[in-house]
């Protein structure tokens, strides 16, 4: 009868092992799916943040670039906050695109020059919850705030000084 009972506290042992390596797994599986969610989101604020600073700043100073020509780069004070003017000329035609932000996100408002600016009806680029542009002879600098409140700078050169002014 011994050796049943022992054969039997044996068994009993090994079911308490298993469940035991089964529950050790478990958990183990439950640690590395909370770390893998805390990396994820982590990656994804990083990755919102670059998008403000990489590829908003990047939209905004080839959109400088594409209008660096004398007399076509202009910053105004409309109610306010801060507009980058932006000139061309299609066919004969003076037009203007507005670049500002309303508090929440950086808008682009594209019209013929002698209308009026009209901040409603920019179109939404990105969120931002300020964008300030200051020009310095030739060095125009362009710094977005984002909803977190950190700051992103850039500064352009323009080339448009070299033919007599921005």
């Amino acid at each position: 009868m011994s050796a049943r009972l022992n054969a039997q506290k044996r068994g009993d042992l090994r079911g308490i092992f298993i469940f035991a390596l089964l529950a050790a797994f478990a958990l183990l599986s439950l640690v590395v799916v909370i770390v893998g969610a805390r990396s994820y989101r982590a990656i994804n604020t990083t990755a919102e943040q670059a998008y403000v600073s990489r590829t908003g700043l990047s939209y905004l100073i080839s959109k400088v670039r594409g209008a660096d020509e004398a007399g076509q780069i202009e910053i105004r004070n409309a109610d306010g906050q801060s507009v980058l003017t932006l000139g061309q000329e299609i066919d004969g035609e003076r037009y203007a695109t507005y670049i500002y932000c309303d508090g929440t996100q950086v808008r682009e408002y594209f019209a013929q020059a002698d209308r009026a600016f009209s901040p409603e009806y920019g179109e939404s680029i990105f969120q931002a919850s300020a964008l300030h542009v200051t020009l310095d002879q030739s060095l125009l600098t362009i710094e977005i705030v984002d909803e977190t409140g950190k700051t992103h700078t850039t500064s352009l050169y323009l080339q448009a000084a070299k033919e007599g002014g921005a």
